[in-house]
């Protein structure tokens, strides 16, 4: 996982212009709180701001009544004295530069303290992360909407597809592709392709590759020299809209601490980012003997760790063969296996470009994996492989966990199956809603009464 590419936040937390003093803060657990008691909560005479991050609330507070606020039941400290104008938000795994230290994790999110004079720059100067958005909403739990997705009819199509969503066989599978040395610049990257290529070809996809060459990265130190690398890739054709192309992906290489040395041994990268080839190849499974109307594309990409380059370089040379044009919708998964909060938080976010698939996404949670805990954004754009896909134009969803930012294997040898958490129950879910989506942006939508609107 790789998530440091131009975070897109943009939070500027009060309608007055002058700056606000800094004040104490609390962190609030809003967990199915729901939207009047959230509001309710935010509305309260001591409450100076508010910041949402999915299942939990930052608060200034008055300093006189904090005291009172620390006693209340699912509240624990804040992160000192802020203002809103100089809160600065990143994701937690963020890796690409060595970075300023955070006071804290909010919901998944990282947050720093930022001159406001910085921050009103700080989006054009490169720095890692961006301010607070304008409605303090950075992430929010579907429970606490005013108007949640509720369930649509169940399509029995549809139900007979998310049926076949086998969360041992996904375990399994991620399992192998952890034995494997997946670093992009270690030798063995080349067997787990060749691996992945089998199992396409093994639910009757038409097999290929994607070659690339990675080199000049800034970012490897010290420096390697040019490798060429592949994105293995299984195609089905359409049979109405052959030339309308659904993508689903996830990168398959990993890294521990260094990101471009390739002779350490073990890395793992069970989670990140086995779990999310393993999904596209279980997505592949549910979809091996299914007609759709769109073709659709499973792929797994390379140089995810180096900064993107698999994808980017997919995307790149479908804009200069002018099919990106072809490619109606994608989606990414990227880190499916940890259950940080026991309650089965799950994360769905794209831009603001494509609000609109988040209620579809929600929709289809809500009626074919309801166990999940549903976390939608638009405010962010996690650097995953569906960034330069958005960037051209595909409406593109990222789906994954909301236990990466607190996962303490991250980057590590100990990145292995067994120190995930409800890794099945999580990822099965996860899944199906993923597949319920593939069926309707692929060409189904006969299958359902209304789709996901």
């Amino acid at each position: 996982m790789n998530v440091c590419r131009r975070l897109l936040l943009a939070f500027a937390m009060t309608s007055s212009t002058a700056a606000a003093e800094p004040v104490p803060t609390v962190i609030v657990d809003i967990h199915a709180l729901g939207a009047d008691r959230l509001q309710a909560l935010k509305n309260e005479p001591s409450v100076r701001w508010a910041a949402e991050f999915g299942n939990e609330l930052l608060l200034g507070v008055d300093p006189t009544q904090l005291a009172e606020w620390s006693k209340r039941p699912r509240v624990r400290d804040g992160l000192g004295l802020l203002a809103p104008e100089e809160i600065w938000v990143r994701d937690h795994v963020c890796a690409h530069q060595a970075l300023q230290p955070a006071l804290g994790v909010v919901g998944g999110y990282e947050l720093l303290r930022q001159p406001a004079s910085v921050i009103r720059i700080a989006e054009r100067s490169g720095i890692v992360g961006s301010a607070l958005p304008a409605d303090g909403v950075v992430a929010r739990e579907q429970r606490n909407e005013a108007h949640p997705k509720s369930a649509t009819a169940v399509s029995s199509a549809v139900q007979n597809l998310v049926n076949r969503v086998d969360a041992e066989r996904w375990f399994a599978t991620m399992s192998t592709l952890a034995s494997f040395n997946r670093n992009s610049f270690s030798p063995a990257l080349g067997a787990a392709r060749d691996w992945i290529s089998t199992h396409f070809e093994a639910t009757g996809l038409v097999s290929s590759r994607f070659t690339f060459t990675l080199e000049n990265l800034s970012n490897c130190t010290p420096s390697q020299p040019p490798i060429s690398i592949d994105n293995p890739i299984g195609f089905r054709l359409g049979q109405t809209l052959p030339d309308e192309w659904v993508v689903v992906g996830a990168h398959y290489d990993s890294r521990n601490v260094a990101r471009c040395d390739g002779t350490l041994a073990p890395q793992p990268g069970a989670n990140d980012n086995a779990s999310g080839c393993a999904g596209v190849i279980e997505l592949a499974r549910v979809f091996a003997d299914v007609d759709t109307e769109r073709s659709v594309l499973f792929m797994c990409f390379s140089g995810e760790e180096q900064g993107l380059w698999g994808s980017r370089r997919y995307v790149e040379s479908l804009q200069s063969s002018g099919e990106i044009a072809k490619v109606k919708h994608m989606i990414n998964l990227d880190m499916l296996g940890y259950d940080a909060s026991g309650a089965l938080d799950a994360r769905v976010e794209t831009t603001s470009a494509h609000v609109a698939l988040l209620g579809e996404y929600s929709a289809a949670a809500a009626t074919y994996a309801p166990e999940l805990n549903i976390i939608t954004s638009s405010a962010t754009s996690a650097g995953s492989d569906h960034w330069y896909f958005l960037g051209a134009g595909v409406p593109s969803v990222f789906t994954w966990e909301n236990g990466a930012s607190v996962y303490p294997h991250y980057h590590k040898e100990t990145d292995v199956p067994a120190n995930m958490t409800r890794a099945r129950e999580l990822a099965g879910g996860i899944l199906k809603m993923d597949a319920a989506m593939l069926a309707e942006k692929a060409g189904l939508a006969t299958m359902f009464a209304d789709g996901f609107e």
